[in-house]
């Protein structure tokens, strides 16, 4: 019976060693998980911004196109009067 008692209580060692892997695993896998979870709300912002800088480069680029084309016919007007101008 001394026997069986040992192997008992090397068994019980044993769960209680499992358990408490386990327990450090979680423990471990939880960390990373938060870890994870701050890092991805940092890209996730950052392409947020980035986003919206793209935006605002569009929005830009095409209020500047615009303004040229509205702008082009006035130069040509304006050049052509200087040159009738200058020719007298």
């Amino acid at each position: 019976m001394a026997g069986g008692d040992v192997t008992v209580e090397i068994l019980k060692g044993i769960r209680d060693e499992i358990r408490g892997l386990r327990a450090d695993t979680n423990q471990r896998f939880d960390e990373t998980n938060e870890r994870l979870d701050r890092r991805l709300h940092t890209v996730e912002t950052a392409l947020l911004d980035l986003a919206e800088q793209q935006r605002f480069v569009v929005r830009y680029t095409k209020a500047i196109s615009e303004r040229e084309s509205r702008l082009e016919p006035r130069v040509v007007d304006l050049e052509t009067r200087v040159d009738k101008l200058e020719s007298k």
